[in-house]
């Protein structure tokens, strides 16, 4: 019996990877197969034979022959439905690849047969460890381009493989691929039998939802509407889950707030879960965009000092003094670099000399000062509040995440 929509499991999937090693081209192929196998009309996406082209919807892309813009698809197989995060590989566009990756239960990493392992190949990685992804499935592609030979592929295996295992990411699969013909991706490769995993589908279907931690309630406020003398506190529960009658403490201040009503469409006034977008009616006081609600029983961190890893993006380098807006959640808050701390490099992964500054594409435990309290979390507890961005006169020039494990 087919399982219906409503109960298959939704997998978000980023297809990460160096620029034209064929990320696009590879989900512009999944979803033609999966339409030719359901029968269904065959996309018109491969424009001159370049399936990218189904998943690169800007002009400048298709122009370009490059994805610019994350893109998003939806496909649904007979066990699970899948949103694939198409990110763009271009050094120039990695702050685009970071804002994608982080919607991402899972990953899989791209990497073409005949340049093997490049810089954003290692950055990509390097953003996926960041970010707490600690398991991939690697495609080969390409490897049409070294005659489906089996002795290349296991030399790009090993390396890859040993390339994840020192940022503490799992290789679930490694699977030689030709995207553009379809070689194992949704059906085995008469050309490569000498490989007897499985496709890239196969893996894929069989991949599950990362469940969020149902423990302590953690809402950051996105806004408050009034609407016929009622205050609906809007945004989305990261953590957890809010019931009618709940206590809740309005965080960084401990204000105590009681949820008079849960409300959503069509109305049912049952429970919020974690991952849900509702809107809370609040009796006890009133609260504001920024705030963040959380089970009293159990709170996050609140301080004006953070220390995290910090992934520089801009230019002109960041410095010690230098004032910054820090953006956690919905929390918009003025912090100082107080100190700039142990440095590396993201190509190789090695470490670099002492310094006050932190250039372009690298890395480093920063300490921040801010100007009021900030409400935060470990990133392996609550990802949504472990992770932030740093911005310069309103653009953003880093990307930070709060270590730790689980409290």
């Amino acid at each position: 019996m087919a399982v219906p929509s409503s109960e298959k499991p939704l997998v978000r999937v980023v297809v990460a990877g160096h620029v034209d090693h064929g990320k696009s081209t590879l989900i512009g192929r999944i979803r033609h197969d999966i339409c030719a196998l359901a029968g269904a009309a065959a996309l018109d996406g491969s424009v001159g034979g370049n399936w990218a082209f189904s998943m690169d919807q800007l002009q400048e892309e298709r122009e370009r022959l490059m994805t610019i813009d994350t893109t998003q698809t939806f496909l649904e197989t007979p066990t699970t439905r899948i949103v694939f995060i198409d990110v763009p590989g271009h050094q120039e566009l990695i702050q685009n690849m970071i804002t994608g990756a982080t919607r991402a239960d899972h990953a899989v990493l791209v990497l073409a047969a005949d340049e093997g392992v490049q810089v954003q190949t290692r950055r990509h990685a390097l953003v996926l460890s960041l970010i707490g992804v600690r398991g991939v499935v690697v495609v080969t592609n390409k490897m049409d381009a070294v005659n489906f030979a089996e002795a290349a592929f296991r030399e790009l295996e090993s390396a890859i493989v040993g390339h994840l295992a020192e940022l503490g990411i799992e290789a679930y699969a490694v699977i030689p691929a030709v995207a553009l013909a379809g070689d194992n991706v949704l059906q085995r490769s008469l050309a490569m039998p000498w490989f007897d995993g499985p496709t890239l589908m196969e893996v894929l279907a069989d991949l599950e939802p990362v469940t969020h931690d149902e423990g302590a309630a953690r809402f950051p406020v996105q806004d408050v509407y009034e609407r016929d003398d009622e205050r609906i506190v809007v945004g989305r529960l990261l953590a957890g889950r809010i019931a009618e009658g709940d206590v809740l403490k309005a965080m960084p201040h401990a204000a105590a707030l009681r949820v008079l009503e849960v409300r959503r469409f069509p109305a049912d006034h049952l429970p919020a879960s974690a991952g849900e977008s509702v809107g809370l009616i609040l009796g006890g006081g009133a609260t504001e965009r920024g705030v963040v609600l959380a089970s009293p029983e159990d709170l996050p961190m609140v301080a004006d000092r953070i220390a995290a890893r910090v992934f520089w993006l801009a230019e002109q380098p960041l410095a010690v003094g230098e004032s910054l807006t820090l953006r956690c959640a919905t929390q918009d808050v003025p912090v100082a670099v107080a100190s700039i701390g142990e440095r590396m490099e993201t190509v190789e992964l090695g470490p670099l000399p002492a310094s006050d500054r932190l250039a372009a594409m690298e890395l480093a435990t920063v300490e921040v000062r801010a100007d009021r309290p900030i409400v935060f979390e470990p990133f392996a507890r609550v990802a949504g509040l472990g992770r932030f961005v740093l911005e310069r006169d309103g653009l953003p020039v880093g990307f930070g995440v709060v270590p730790g494990g689980a409290r």
